[in-house]
């Protein structure tokens, strides 16, 4: 029996293997179940408070209201409620601008509750000193506060789930 060679069986060997790549490369990487993105939003609650106490130390420095942090999801449903990219966006500014090891495990978990690839958000970085400080107390401090607001929806939504 002869075996054919030409441009019809490379075509599909190729079709087989980037099928198989690209289904792959696709599909999320994880699942979590919502007790385990309840322990991480309990971990980023903490870390953002330890965050906040630091940034506090900087006396004089006030709250800005020119800055938002985007925390939950327009279609926020539980467990998928935080805005990950869109925070970890920001921290990941913060961290250029003031790096303290508490941004980095915040990233860390921000990390592992983004299933899909975003689009990286653009944030507008003040370039006075000042500035900067009211920047990074205002999001440490908009963040605390969105870990609060998205501990109590999980955890309200849970009980709601077991009743």
């Amino acid at each position: 029996m002869a075996s054919h060679s030409g441009p019809a069986t490379s075509v599909l060997f190729l079709l087989c293997c980037l099928g198989g790549w690209l289904t792959s490369h696709t599909l999320p990487v994880h699942f979590l179940q919502p007790s385990d993105i309840q322990k991480i939003v309990k971990e980023l609650q903490s870390l953002s408070k330890m965050l906040l106490k630091d940034v506090k130390e900087d006396k004089g420095v006030l709250v800005s209201q020119n800055y938002t942090l985007p925390c939950l999801t327009p279609d926020a449903q539980p467990p998928n409620i935080i805005h990950s990219p869109a925070i970890r966006a920001y921290l990941k500014t913060i961290r250029q601008l003031d790096n303290r090891s508490v941004i980095d495990e915040i990233i860390e978990h921000l990390d592992k509750l983004i299933f899909q690839d975003a689009p990286e958000t653009n944030i507008s970085v003040p370039t006075d000193t000042h500035e900067c400080k009211r920047f990074i107390l205002t999001i440490s401090q908009q963040f605390s506060e969105c870990m609060d607001l998205a501990l109590k929806s999980l955890t309200s939504g849970a009980q709601q789930a077991t009743t």
